[in-house]
């Protein structure tokens, strides 16, 4: 009885986290070691994502009560599932740089948006730029007329200054000569 109270509770936090995250990412860890993985997770958790490698069958119930059932044929082997909650490039991204060093990680499959997206999609994904990179690039482009617009005003004032600063150096020069 008690085995089922934690399956129970197992699928439970599983849906939970389901239904909060934006993109989840199923991996297959198989050959990984355990200091890679932590690594791994670290990095993951250090963004506010998380990662958990989970028991296939218990997974593939909590997918079912979440409506996710299009992410049971890749829940063979031995699966890491990553769950992004604000960002949904930044863990892609962490697992694709990942991958790169430990060959053995491979992707299964990702859920975002409503819709299954393959190994290529998430690699896609993950070369998107972040949600900081974003809006650093909408605040540039917002900022960029309003500082054009200032030069543009400041114009005629440096012009004047310019024409002050030249009439000041003739008279400079004219005063010594004429002493």
């Amino acid at each position: 009885m008690v085995d089922v109270t934690k399956k129970t509770a197992y699928v439970n936090d599983f849906q939970q986290k389901l239904a909060k995250a934006n993109v989840v990412v199923l991996a297959s860890c198989e050959g990984v070691n355990v200091d890679q993985m932590t690594a791994l997770r670290k990095s993951i958790r250090s963004s506010g994502d998380e990662l958990r490698v989970v028991k296939n069958t218990l997974l593939v119930r909590a997918f079912k009560n979440a409506n996710m059932e299009q992410l049971n044929p890749f829940m063979t082997g031995s699966t890491a599932i990553t769950f992004g909650y604000s960002d949904p490039v930044t863990p892609v991204k962490a697992l694709f740089e990942f991958a790169q060093k430990a060959q053995k990680f491979t992707f299964k499959a990702g859920f975002f948006g409503g819709k299954i997206l393959t190994a290529k999609e998430l690699e896609q994904l993950s070369k998107l730029p972040g949600r900081n990179q974003l809006l650093s690039m909408l605040l540039s482009t917002m900022v960029g007329p309003i500082r054009n617009m200032l030069s543009v005003c400041q114009g005629p004032i440096r012009k004047f200054v310019y024409a002050l600063d030249a009439i000041k150096q003739k008279k400079e020069k004219e005063t010594p000569a004429a002493q």
